[in-house]
């Protein structure tokens, strides 16, 4: 795999995980945290965990536009973060087209880019100088680095795109890398299987923004037609779901697009979150009419 790109070849050591980083500082494998525009106790799986691990934290440095409630809390140190109108740069979408990201607002006092927050902090624990001091710097280097960038110039990308796939059909590499063959699925659990959702208004600019704060949702259960018939309930009727004496409350909505066997619940709600439910594993739930 030694011709794939940066970030696709395995690592030469195994770090670790968003979700093992929480386990980590709680056993005190790790001594310090550093969070870019991230609260866990408002988005990441088992909120319980998280609790633990920040409070077991020797050191927690947080980047962000909002001070939230984790933050608030257990942060020692918290800089300011450049909010989405004040960021400048490339996105690429799923189907491989470029977009530029244009500033519309000026960043205030002493924000400073994401990108270039991390390449310092990169080139700091590397020990070696950080070459990277503007945003456009940044483009190049992924453009000289990535096979399928190789050559792409922000005058190129312009204000229409481009999908990288047009341009060199052929730059990614053959990772070399033997097919997987899928293996049995698990059996199915008996009981409800938890899922969970993300609402585009759940977050800091709903919570912050007065005249966005009617969007923010309330904590809702999405259960099957035959799901809800078993259960008693309709829509708009309120429910607890549970598990090992952890709940949260929610309203119910019906879908008859949803198989039965399974309840989603949204992520990032303000109240009743579903993250105090979920631990990154497959868990079964008990909802109860209320």
């Amino acid at each position: 795999t030694a011709a794939l790109a940066p970030g696709l070849n395995d690592p030469a050591e195994t770090g670790h995980a968003a979700e093992t980083i929480a386990s980590a500082l709680a056993a005190g494998d790790l001594s310090a945290l550093v969070l870019l525009q991230a609260d866990p106790l408002a988005t990441h799986p088992d909120r319980g965990g998280w609790l633990a691990a920040l409070e077991r934290a020797g050191l927690v440095i947080a980047f962000a536009d909002f001070l939230d409630e984790g933050l608030a809390e257990h942060a020692d140190v918290v800089f300011p973060a450049e909010v989405y109108a004040e960021k400048e740069g490339t996105v690429t979408h799923p189907d491989g087209r470029l977009q530029r990201v244009r500033q519309a607002v000026k960043r205030p006092g002493e924000v400073r880019p994401q990108a270039l927050v991390l390449a310092e902090l990169a080139a700091r624990i590397e020990g070696c100088r950080n070459e990277l001091i503007s945003t456009t710097m940044v483009t190049a280097a992924i453009t000289e680095a990535v096979g399928i960038y190789a050559g792409l110039t922000l005058a190129e990308i312009g204000g229409r795109g481009v999908r990288w796939q047009d341009r060199n059909p052929d730059a990614l590499p053959d990772s070399g890398l033997e097919p997987v063959v899928p293996g049995t699925p698990p059996r199915r659990p008996e009981g409800l299987a938890l899922g969970t959702v993300r609402s585009l208004w759940t977050g800091r600019e709903t919570r912050h923004a007065p005249a966005l704060r009617f969007l923010a949702p309330h904590q809702r259960a999405e259960l099957s037609v035959a799901d809800g018939e078993r259960l008693g309930v309709r829509s708009g009727d309120e429910v607890e779901v549970g598990i090992n004496g952890t709940r949260v409350r929610a309203t119910v909505a019906l879908r008859s697009g949803l198989r039965p066997g399974a309840v989603f619940l949204i992520e990032g709600t303000d109240e009743h979150n579903a993250n105090v439910l979920t631990n990154g594993s497959p868990r079964v739930v008990e909802v109860r009419k209320l």
